[in-house]
């Protein structure tokens, strides 16, 4: 019988060859700039790319010898916007001999690795979490209105950020995932790898942050105009000449 990290493994494969046939379609809408379409297909990327995480998370609690049913059965039992915090707790917790959760504030850890757990855990609450409440909206087809949970109300700062989701931010945002999750999995499979690679892979989280920030949307969009439309004249004048 397969296990369940077997499937699991499985299904990330599955989404992330569906990210990268998204990605392709909505360049070509891109290009073509067909709003409409660009919309839409920006929001399918923007959930799976989201949903990638959450698959990756499971996959990540079902390594071998890196959590314990019980602690895996704690996991599950929380919400999806918890359990990354969680997972990074136990796993925390276990690499550098702590008794408990509550007790890690009180732990004799170094400085050094207090930090790297704060660092992270703001990244989760700041980015991680955002992404998730995101994709619950599109799951349940807010993808323009988006309400508070009472569904009553709209939530106009979740309205504002799917407004404002693009091809680069979303395909930035996966690269922030998977250095994230890389970490994790570190922590949680082997602390002497998560200790010697964190401040390569925490490097690559900054420039992917710095990156969200800096890279234009528009530009990029003018380029892939320019690229399809330069490639249509090239076609045409090959026509001509044969």
């Amino acid at each position: 019988m397969k296990s369940n990290y077997y499937y699991h493994c499985e299904n990330l494969k599955t989404i992330s060859e569906a990210i990268k046939s998204i990605q392709r379609t909505l360049r070509i809408y891109i290009s073509k700039n067909e709003e409409k379409n660009i919309y839409i297909y920006t929001k399918i990327l923007s959930f799976l790319i989201n949903s990638w995480a959450e698959v990756r998370l499971l996959k990540l609690i079902y390594e071998k010898d890196a959590f314990s049913e019980s602690e895996i059965n704690e996991i599950l039992i929380l919400n999806a916007d918890e359990r990354w915090q969680h997972v990074l707790n136990i796993a925390f917790c276990k690499a550098y001999r702590i008794p408990n959760i509550d007790k890690i504030d009180n732990s004799q850890i170094s400085y050094t690795s207090r930090s790297r757990r704060e660092a992270l855990l703001k990244l989760i609450k700041e980015d991680l979490i955002d992404s998730i409440q995101a994709r619950n909206r599109i799951a349940h087809g807010q993808w323009k209105y988006a309400f508070n949970n009472d569904l009553k109300t709209l939530n106009g700062e979740l309205i504002k950020n799917l407004k404002k989701e693009n091809i680069i931010k979303l395909q930035l945002k996966l690269k922030m995932f998977q250095s994230l999750a890389q970490i994790i999995h570190d922590l949680a499979v082997s602390t002497p790898t998560f200790e010697r690679d964190f401040d390569v892979n925490y490097k690559k989280i900054e420039e992917q942050k710095q990156n969200f920030h800096k890279r234009d949307y528009d530009d990029y969009k003018e380029k892939m105009i320019k690229k399809r439309t330069n490639g249509l004249k090239k076609r045409e004048i090959n026509k001509e000449s044969i």
